[in-house]
């Protein structure tokens, strides 16, 4: 069983590289379109050169049997791995690509964020991959009088976000800013996009030179997060090498 696991795993990841080649190779084409051209390569061409060469001699009804019930199982396969990815894209479109730690609702300290039940709900959507109901509140609380800004966000994200936010390229700050945008409020006004740009690089800057590290410690104790010296020791090893 786990030998014929392995075989499966291993066709599904060949079928998902040579479907992602394909599609890359051929972007212009349609899905409609690009699933004909691989029926078409993986099953009718093969079937043909097949019914072509062999010594057998088959009646017409049988090779027209042949050739519905091949198209129709390899059909299958193929919107199998079509919804594949179309959920791939999904799933991604939904938190801009990123990933999330995973945190435990238990071991958050609400009172830190501020944060009311709506916000630990949206939080939790947000790290799982689904559509937010509404915004997550940023609030100044008497604990923290800097937690109501942007910095406090990004240092916020720079801990949730798996591999983290900080020294990011221009494509990964622009999902960055877009995530911003869409799953985050201040308590008293919106965010402003035009702003987040120069935010991030004066809080990459003050980063780097260990403005936030009471923050960052602050804020990982209040999510729970219980590994924070690695965290802190990757951060170290990171601006040491820019």
């Amino acid at each position: 069983m786990e030998r014929l696991g392995e075989i499966l795993a291993n066709w599904l990841y060949q079928s998902r590289r040579e479907l992602k080649l394909l599609w890359l190779k051929h972007g212009s084409l349609t899905t409609n379109r690009l699933s004909i051209f691989l029926i078409f390569l993986f099953d009718i061409i093969p079937l043909t050169i097949y019914f072509l060469i062999s010594s057998v001699t088959y009646s017409l009804i049988q090779i027209t049997a042949s050739y519905l019930f091949v198209t129709l199982l390899f059909s299958l396969s193929l919107l199998m791995v079509i919804t594949w990815f179309k959920s791939e894209e999904l799933f991604k479109s939904n938190v801009q690509g990123f990933s999330f730690l995973q945190l435990t609702p238990s071991l958050i300290d609400t009172v830190f964020f501020g944060f009311d039940n709506n916000d630990v709900e949206n939080l939790f959507r947000l790290i799982n991959g689904l559509p937010a109901e509404q915004k997550i509140v940023i609030r100044e609380t008497p604990k923290n009088k800097q937690s109501g800004n942007i910095r406090f966000l990004l240092t916020f994200l720079d801990l949730i976000v798996r591999g983290g936010i900080f020294r990011m390229d221009t494509k990964p700050k622009e999902s960055l800013n877009m995530l911003i945008s869409e799953r985050f409020t201040f308590q008293n006004s919106e965010i402003n996009p035009s702003t987040l740009p120069s935010s991030y690089s004066k809080w990459c800057s003050a980063t780097q030179g260990g403005s936030y590290n009471d923050v960052r410690k602050d804020i990982s104790k209040a999510l729970g997060i219980s590994n924070y010296l690695r965290f802190s020791n990757y951060y170290r090893e990171n601006l040491q090498q820019s």
